[in-house]
């Protein structure tokens, strides 16, 4: 709460005309240049008084929406009480909102405010950075008195946190599957050997069917075994793997390899809430982050709530950890694989895309090109010269039978995930 002092100011020149006039005038003789020494130091006092007060009692908050999408624009509304009745005047409000290209956001009411008033002040701006938790504040306020003498400037401590998502576009096109059948539950009709009651048709005996489905007037008129078949209604359930190792992150800033799988991962996770379909993911590459199945669109912000936090660690690889959790996914589910495309090594993949594929689990794979961005790490050299071409590599995972898409630096990754690479 100190005073700002610079060399010509009003109260400079006030100061000097008092004591020169309380000097000039006790030399010569004159009262009346006593007296309007006295009135200018008088007024300097009082003033100082009243600057002095200005914030002894203010109070001021900051409201907003916790959370925000990378790119969208926010509303942020300051509320001030002030707590003096000493009226303030030319209120200036600098806010920090460290989320934007606008670090510092400033706002000037020039009409006095006074404790009989709550007044709110409002500013919109866009949130440029990535993905992350941002801290708004402090709040920093200046004021002066009627007369502009005196100015005073305090810092409040209203500190806000803000929750920046990563953008999740919607995927109108995106390959998934189709559309649930129950709305935010993630059914999807499968006609194939089940325990329902509708009846579907008719098969030949099978090693492992259970005796209780045969159908033994057909049977007996066909001269073979046929057992019954019903519809099963089955889960879709959709798993996001992604490739969170350490030597998968390269690039600088915002625009990294890593924060385009945070922003493929969040489209496909809300496409498939859109679908009605159950959503999970894993963090690969030894990290623990994990978010079990849901569906919903709360679970899609549990889901963006963790991607937002996310950072790239550990040295495990990725065919590993994928391993480990294949035995986990549910027949007939939709398994995502997000990956950069170093990471990637098709002799120890494909066995287990062909695992996926025998429990008919459909295998999507997003390829980021991380040879595209910026190196960051010594160990990089080596891995990008071993890794295959990239056109070799979307061949041999076209040919397991995966759903493939590839982004590079600077590309949409919302307008690549729409158009799979044929």
């Amino acid at each position: 709460m100190n005073p700002e002092y610079r060399l010509l100011t009003k109260r400079t020149i006030l100061v000097f005309f008092s004591f020169f006039n309380l000097y000039a005038g006790y030399m010569v003789g004159s009262r009346l240049m006593i007296c309007f020494g006295f009135t200018l130091l008088f007024l300097l006092v009082f003033t100082w008084h009243a600057a002095h007060n200005f914030f002894r009692d203010i109070k001021a908050e900051r409201l907003h929406y916790p959370r925000v999408f990378e790119e969208e624009q926010i509303r942020v509304r300051i509320r001030i009480e002030p707590g003096t009745p000493i009226p303030l005047y030319m209120l200036e409000l600098t806010d920090t909102f460290p989320a934007g290209d606008s670090y510092w956001i400033h706002s000037l009411l020039p009409e006095p405010i006074d404790s009989r008033s709550t007044v709110e002040v409002e500013y919109r701006t866009e949130c440029t950075r990535h993905r992350g938790v941002y801290v708004l504040g402090p709040l920093k306020m200046t004021c002066s008195d009627p007369l502009g003498i005196h100015r005073r400037r305090i810092e409040l401590p209203v500190i806000t946190d803000l929750l920046l998502y990563p953008t999740a576009p919607d995927l109108e096109y995106f390959e998934l599957l189709e559309d649930g059948t129950l709305s935010q539950v993630g059914m999807e009709t499968l006609l194939r050997p089940g325990h329902s009651e509708e009846f579907t048709g008719l098969r030949e005996f099978d090693y492992g069917d259970n005796p209780r489905h045969i159908h033994w007037p057909s049977s007996v008129r066909n001269q073979k075994l046929l057992v019954k078949e019903f519809r099963e209604d089955i889960t879709t359930e959709v798993t996001l793997f992604l490739d969170m190792r350490r030597l998968s992150l390269s690039g600088v800033g915002d625009i990294t390899s890593v924060e385009y799988i945070v922003k493929a991962a969040a489209a496909v996770a809300r496409a498939a809430v859109d679908k009605s379909h159950m959503v999970q993911f894993f963090a690969l590459g030894g990290n623990k982050e994990h978010v079990p199945l849901g569906g919903g669109y709360q679970h899609l912000i549990t889901i963006l709530d963790r991607l937002t936090y996310l950072r790239p660690k550990g040295e495990s690889a990725f065919e590993h950890d994928l391993a480990l959790h294949i035995p986990e996914l549910k027949r007939g589910s939709t398994a995502v694989l997000i990956a950069s495309a170093t990471s990637i090594h098709p002799e120890k993949l494909s066995p287990l895309v062909r695992r996926m594929r025998d429990r008919n689990i459909l295998t999507t794979v997003v390829l980021i090109d991380d040879r595209s961005f910026i190196k960051m790490w010594r160990e990089q050299d080596f891995r990008w010269k071993k890794a295959l071409p990239i056109r070799q590599l979307q061949e041999i995972l076209r040919r397991e039978g995966c759903s493939l898409f590839m982004a590079a630096k600077g590309d949409d990754v919302a307008e690549k995930l729409q158009a799979p690479l044929k």
